[in-house]
């Protein structure tokens, strides 16, 4: 029975230093992973942070070519306005064709 006791306590001894290796593995693949996954994490965060930053760019460069297309159509409606009170009768001729020309227009397509 000696031999079986002692084949029983190798037996455990290599089931104990199995289970030890086991777990320095385990925690060495978990602290591999963690660091992939903190790397990983991080390039999420830097591209979400370069995201946003480019979004507020873009946001602030519309904002203010917004900006200029409003004043250039202010200035464009001023200029017009002064131009008509100038010289009101080529505005009001051409204006009168256009009606003429769609009426003309307007009436052929019921025609067919």
């Amino acid at each position: 029975m000696s031999e079986a006791t002692n084949s029983n306590k190798k037996f455990e001894e290599a089931l104990h230093l199995l289970n030890e290796a086991a777990r320095e593995k385990k925690d060495e693949i978990q602290r591999l992973l963690g660091d992939k996954y903190t790397h990983i994490r991080s390039v999420i965060q830097d591209a979400s942070v370069e995201g946003r930053d480019r979004f507020d760019r873009l946001k602030d460069e519309a904002s203010e070519r917004w900006e200029e297309g409003q004043e250039q159509v202010s200035r464009a409606a001023k200029e017009i306005d002064k131009n008509v009170r100038q010289n009101p009768w080529p505005y009001i001729g051409g204006a009168a064709v256009g009606a003429l020309l769609l009426g003309f227009l307007m009436g052929s397509s019921r025609r067919s």
